[in-house]
């Protein structure tokens, strides 16, 4: 598969969230196209990060799907690898997050319980469009990192 710019994976990324799949999912999912790679695993090994970690109000899943991309491209395949690249360009991502959010929490950012109905509720209609900026971000930078 050829890699697709990172413009197009952005716009096609907000495109499957807007469309229905989580945060996790669509920023793995295009971050997968704009490293040219394919697998009957995406986006199925990020949805149990979706709405902080399955809703457990932890770790954005739009941060946790762009941890992964970076997996992909730094990630080990086995014991002998070095993994240096991989957690100097998460832990980067990380800070830069926090630093532009303020947290990478789920619920820090967003203030809902997905577990509840008016939670979910809330979420569709005021803070999918907040959302969608946690989505931007985290794929941009996880593809501009896989880039050295």
């Amino acid at each position: 598969m050829a890699r697709m710019p990172a413009s197009r994976c952005v716009k096609w990324a907000l495109a499957e969230f807007d469309r229905g799949y989580c945060c996790a999912e669509a920023v793995l999912m295009a971050g997968a196209k704009g490293l040219g790679l394919t697998s009957k695993l995406i986006p199925k090994v990020a949805s149990g990060f979706c709405g902080g970690v399955s809703r457990t109000r932890s770790v954005c899943g739009a941060v946790s799907g762009a941890v992964i991309v970076l997996g992909l491209k730094y990630g080990r395949t086995s014991l002998e690898d070095d993994r240096s690249a991989l957690i100097s360009k998460v832990q980067a991502l990380m800070a830069e997050f926090r630093k532009e959010f303020g947290s990478e929490n789920c619920f820090d950012l967003t203030g809902l319980d997905f577990n509840t109905p008016e939670g979910r509720e809330k979420y569709r209609q005021e803070v999918h469009t907040q959302c969608r900026r946690y989505v931007e971000f985290c794929l941009r930078r996880a593809l501009e990192l896989s880039e050295n």
